[in-house]
């Protein structure tokens, strides 16, 4: 069993301490926070894999009353990198331009500027591993892995219950192939 840290993303929360204090009479370990706008439920949870306690937490939420609507993805700065990986911010800055390691480090999800980019941990993760480079905590690596796969298919579970009856059938099946 491991212990694994992620963040549920919700709709909006009415009274924060009555949804605090359904979900721990639920599951103790699930910390909402957010306003009528929307919210996220930050879980330490035990588990035998990520998606078992991803999928548990979604499912305690949801009984708690909150609709969960996503998992937030991991996203991290060359410096998170290089504090996550025991490596340098050059080392990592390498390894982005391709001068050291294998080449096709995964390029940024968000890139607002030359000094803003944000990486996908799951990704990041995944090169890291084929490529043999840096110490990296498999338990968060798989909790990052799992969040974005999970995120993928809320997302998929809201298009399906706004789609119309006549489209739903046909989404569905995209997502059974």
């Amino acid at each position: 069993m491991s212990t694994y840290w992620f963040e549920l993303v919700v709709g909006p929360v009415g009274d924060l301490e009555e949804v605090a204090e359904r979900l721990y009479a639920i599951c103790g370990d699930g910390q909402p926070s957010g306003d009528g706008r929307g919210g996220a439920v930050l879980f330490s949870r035990e588990s035998r894999n990520a998606v078992e306690a991803i999928l548990s937490a979604i499912d305690d939420s949801e009984r708690a009353g909150l609709t969960v609507t996503g998992v937030a993805e991991d996203l991290v700065t060359v410096d998170d990198i290089a504090e996550k990986t025991g490596r340098s911010g050059q080392a990592v800055g390498h390894w982005i331009t391709g001068e050291r390691g294998p080449g096709g480090f995964p390029a940024p999800v968000i890139h607002r500027s030359s000094r803003i980019r944000l990486y996908s941990w799951a990704q990041v993760s995944r090169w890291l591993a084929g490529a043999g480079l840096g110490r990296v905590d498999q338990v968060a690596a798989e909790a990052a892995t799992a969040a974005a796969e999970v995120d993928v298919l809320l997302r998929a579970r809201q298009v399906l219950r706004n789609a119309p009856s006549a489209r739903r059938t046909a989404l569905a099946r995209l997502i059974d192939a």
